[in-house]
């Protein structure tokens, strides 16, 4: 196989290679992202004006809000507790309720603070009065505040200090990942080879 040939299928790959990974990492932002376009919303008012903003902001609550007690957490086995954003997460449930999963994004940072009034893995977990708050992506719910007796994991906090700066970082990064892979792709496509001119040798003189 010639060089040129070898570097044209490179390009290719590696293009290749760059968009999966932009689309794997999307599909795991999406649910988050897609918490927060949910809350962002416009809202029809009384003078027939609309005003756009949080829900929160404009006094509408667009999530849900849950009262129980947590009957099952789990933390996912491949990237569980690796602190990555998007991908470390603690999946719970509510009253013995395996109909409605939620989805907690969180770092070790925000469950050490919120270790001190609440913790998954604690005995008396499941013996805790919570308030949970949460916006419905597909089948699962997005959590946007956790509240207890002796606690809260605040709206404010959890989105503007983790959800919405990590949003906005990753859809960054994928927006690059995915332009510079199909730059690849075209770049070896039209890629040609270097025409050599090769120049007769002079004949010897006698």
């Amino acid at each position: 196989m010639s060089i040129f040939r070898v570097r044209k299928v490179a390009f290719i790959n590696f293009g290749l290679l760059f968009i999966f990974l932009a689309s794997w990492i999307s599909w795991y932002i999406y649910p988050l992202a897609r918490s927060i376009t949910k809350e962002f919303t416009a809202y029809e008012m009384t003078d027939g004006s609309f005003e756009y903003g949080f829900s929160e902001e404009l006094g509408f609550l667009s999530e849900h809000v849950f009262f129980g007690k947590v009957s099952y957490a789990a933390i996912p086995k491949l990237f569980g507790g690796t602190n990555i954003p998007f991908f470390d997460k603690v999946y719970f449930q509510l009253n013995g309720d395996s109909k409605s999963t939620f989805v907690l994004y969180v770092n070790d940072e925000i469950l050490d603070e919120m270790a001190e009034w609440y913790d998954f893995g604690a005995m008396n977990a499941s013996d805790v009065p919570m308030e949970v708050r949460a916006v419905k992506v597909g089948d699962k719910y997005i959590v946007k505040s956790m509240k207890s007796t002796d606690g809260e994991l605040g709206w404010e906090f959890l989105m503007d200090g983790y959800h919405f700066y990590w949003c906005f970082v990753g859809i960054g990064l994928v927006s690059i990942m995915f332009v510079f892979g199909l730059v690849l792709v075209v770049v070896g496509i039209m890629h040609k080879p270097r025409r050599v001119v090769e120049q007769e040798a002079p004949s010897d003189v006698e």
